[in-house]
């Protein structure tokens, strides 16, 4: 039998998680920056420097990274295929339409979906027009892209590391800018973030 004093303790100890919990969330929140969801894995494809650059800065804010060339058979059998069957889990990148395509099926099954998107278009005369769709703080943050010149694929890892967690109304824009393109980078890129859906 337990004692008046255990049983206070443990009364005390109940009471704290949930204030514990929400400390977890309270900086996020001070900042005016809604709780983010966190990234199992952030793709990226070897094949393009834009893409490889993102992933520098990616994995530079922590998160775990993983590249392709081109092809995400490998990652699709021998990771996120187990994953997906446990449990639906975010992931981002910075590829090529082939991948997120087929990417974008596969979640589907998983009840996720493409929560942020921005096709990365390089035109005549050194410009790069960016196309978003997404969460306003997302959409917000990645105006910058106007000033961000080469840099432009280390803002985007920047920007798909911090998807807002929960239902967000989509905002969509286009930012154009000056941006060589390199030459390795063959074709035009997408970043995007696939998320579980949240029901209303």
């Amino acid at each position: 039998m337990k004692s008046r004093r255990e049983f206070l303790q443990i009364g005390v100890t109940a009471l704290a998680l949930p204030i514990a919990a929400r400390g977890a969330f309270a900086s996020s929140a001070v900042l005016g920056e809604p709780a983010t969801t966190p990234l199992y894995k952030v793709v990226f494809d070897e094949r393009f420097a834009a893409s490889v650059a993102f992933s520098r800065e990616a994995g530079r804010l922590g998160a775990p990274v993983h590249g392709i060339k081109g092809d995400i058979t490998d990652l699709w059998f021998h990771d996120l295929y187990a994953r997906w069957k446990q449990r639906p889990a975010a992931i981002a990148g910075l590829t090529g339409h082939g991948a997120i395509f087929c990417l974008e099926r596969l979640a589907w099954d998983q009840g996720m979906r493409v929560v942020f998107r921005g096709e990365h278009k390089h035109l005549a005369g050194g410009q790069i027009e960016h196309a978003l769709s997404g969460p306003e703080s997302m959409v917000r943050r990645a105006a910058a892209l106007e000033t961000s010149g080469a840099e432009w694929a280390s803002l985007m890892a920047n920007v798909v590391t911090r998807c807002p967690a929960g239902r967000s109304e989509v905002f969509t824009t286009t930012v154009s800018a000056p941006a060589a393109r390199h030459a390795t980078d063959s074709e035009d890129l997408i970043s995007w973030v696939i998320a579980p859906v949240q029901r209303a």
